[in-house]
């Protein structure tokens, strides 16, 4: 394989991890939508909109599409399967333009890991899932700006029901920090401050270590976690219970092993996309291996608290 060729195949695999961005993303209005054979004609699902936080995302900026779905079935849906598949059709880069035009339907194609969830949705009712992409700048110093005809295609309870196919845009330029409003921060009131009183030394009792908390139904939060350069992108992250973790692998020639330091979570496979819902609270640190490691891994620690607003 020629280093041009293989420059586009590492951008066509970059674009299938950003997910889906850009232009005429949040209008949620699809070229086509498929629907399937239902195998219990009680269970049925739509997909009524997709909406993204911005309609010009920038390739390198975090993009976070909402599915709007609803239950057209008589029967409840307890969880979600999204699927979603990325076709370049043309990049803004002519080198790399002119190279994707001499390549397959096939290779131009590139599939992301199912995302599952467990939202719960009634006959009749309507529910959004929220999912965060981290898109990339550049592939070799080749730019990804270009438009892409992304797939999302909804299993419900197992089943698949509908598939939606949306002409999308990843636009160039520089990448902008999205930085949420701060909360204002309140003065308390000072108050007097009472006379000590002299008592009597106590035998000081030791505090006892907190037990672990385990939480059975999960927040519906992920957090995603960039593997990039054989390391993790964030050394330390503190979430509730029942969060969602998902590691993203950024180098398309390496696969990676996971390991929690010390046994508390077997071992795990990072290829594409790779998810963990914590249910149970405590610390927890993770090591990145691969084939061609010399010295130690890169570690990430994971604290895992009670969640306050359940």
């Amino acid at each position: 394989m020629s280093k041009n060729l293989l420059i586009i195949v590492l951008i066509l695999i970059a674009v299938a991890l950003s997910g889906c961005t850009g232009e005429g993303s949040s209008k949620g209005t699809p070229i086509e939508v498929q629907k399937f054979d239902l195998a219990n004609p009680n269970l049925d699902g739509k997909i009524v909109d997709v909406k993204f936080d911005r309609d010009d995302t920038r390739a390198g900026e975090i993009a976070t599409p909402e599915l709007f779905i609803a239950n057209t079935g008589s029967e409840k849906i307890i969880n979600e399967t999204v699927e979603i598949t990325a076709k370049v059709m043309t990049l803004d880069d002519s080198l790399a333009n002119l190279y994707l035009k001499t390549m397959s339907e096939e290779k131009k194609t590139r599939v992301i890991d199912p995302i599952n969830f467990q939202t719960e949705i009634k006959p009749g009712a309507v529910k959004s899932l929220s999912v965060k992409f981290q898109t990339i700048k550049e592939m070799q110093g080749r730019s990804l700006a270009g438009t892409y005809e992304i797939t999302i295609t909804l299993s419900v309870n197992g089943q698949k029901v509908e598939a939606r196919i949306f002409p999308i845009t990843l636009h160039s330029g520089e990448v902008r920090e999205i930085t949420p409003t701060p909360t204002p921060l309140v003065t308390p009131t000072p108050s007097a401050t009472p006379t000590p009183k002299v008592k009597e030394t106590e035998t000081p009792v030791p505090t006892p270590t907190p037990e672990p908390v385990v939480v059975a139904t999960p927040t519906g939060k992920m957090i995603p976690v960039r593997v990039m350069s054989d390391k993790f992108a964030t050394a330390h992250l503190q979430i509730d219970a029942g969060d969602e973790i998902q590691w993203i692998n950024y180098n398309a020639l390496e696969d990676y092993d996971i390991v929690e330091m010390d046994e508390k979570i077997p071992k795990m496979v990072l290829k594409s996309r790779l998810s963990y819902i914590f249910n149970t609270t405590g610390d927890y640190k993770f090591g990145a291996y691969y084939n061609k490691m010399r010295g130690d891994p890169s570690t990430m620690t994971i604290s895992v608290r009670v969640n306050a607003s359940k």
